[in-house]
């Protein structure tokens, strides 16, 4: 798929910088941290994907001392993986499609699924909704999908205002076939562009999607840029979504 392919080329690039720049943790590795915590389990297994975020194991290693993580790392950067290894030889590491790789994974089998600002760049409806059913049967029962995705604030819309006009026009040429909140974001590397693909998820979205395959929602809210929960959508820098799998009905 075009899109896919687009941010494959743009993360391989950008994997060195990657690299360099962001080996220590972010706020929102203390949410992940203390959701693992609340678990007396001592051996925890955790599928992140699209792991460009390594720093996450690092840190997480560092603070759970008294766990036995196995750490599954999926991604369809080949460079942002081997770099990924280099400083993670006991972890696994696999270049794979995400829902190629979701459709064999064992019913029951992981603790935790983490998606940090990576479920924005699913392109499709359907592969979203295929996604979600697919978590819940690949999560053992009573444990998390951990979520956090980039949100339409105000200094988001102010940013990237012709995009976003832009996107409206499309919306309504195509009588509403295309999504308002699809957008495509320039980031250039050197002297090439490259658009990478965002959907822009709000709270009702995420509830919506969550009840499409019987989560329970243990957590859902806006996260500012100092990574404090806030009520208000236009002053939130992402969205953070905490699903635990229950018995379906």
């Amino acid at each position: 798929m075009k899109i896919k392919e687009e941010l494959k080329k743009f993360y391989n690039k950008e994997a060195k910088k990657y690299y360099h720049t962001r080996n220590k943790h972010r706020s929102d590795g203390k949410i992940i941290l203390n959701e693992i915590k609340k678990t007396n389990k001592k051996n925890i297994s955790i599928l992140e994907f699209w792991c460009w975020w390594w720093r996450l194991i690092k840190f997480l290693n560092s603070n759970l001392k008294n766990k036995n993580i196995k750490y599954i790392w999926v991604d369809i950067s080949e460079w942002l993986l081997k770099l990924a290894k280099k400083d993670n030889k006991q972890n696994v590491f696999l270049c794979e499609d995400i829902t190629s790789y979701i459709k064999k994974t064992k019913q029951e089998s992981l603790d935790f699924i983490i998606w940090v600002a990576s479920f924005q760049h699913i392109p499709t409806q359907k592969e979203k909704l295929y996604l979600i059913k697919s978590f819940y049967k690949s999560l053992k029962y009573w444990w998390k999908l951990i979520m956090l995705n980039r949100s339409i604030s105000s200094w988001f819309i102010k940013k990237h205002k012709i995009i976003i006009i832009k996107s409206l026009l499309k919306t309504i040429y195509t009588l509403w076939k295309h999504k308002l909140r699809d957008l495509k974001i320039p980031r250039k590397n050197n002297k090439k562009v490259y658009y990478r693909f965002y959907h822009m998820f709000n709270k009702k979205e995420l509830l919506l999607l969550a009840k499409s395959w019987g989560f329970k929602i243990k957590r859902l809210s806006y996260i500012d840029k100092l990574w404090q929960e806030c009520e208000s959508r236009k002053k939130s820098n992402n969205t953070l979504l905490i699903w635990e799998k229950e018995v379906f009905n």
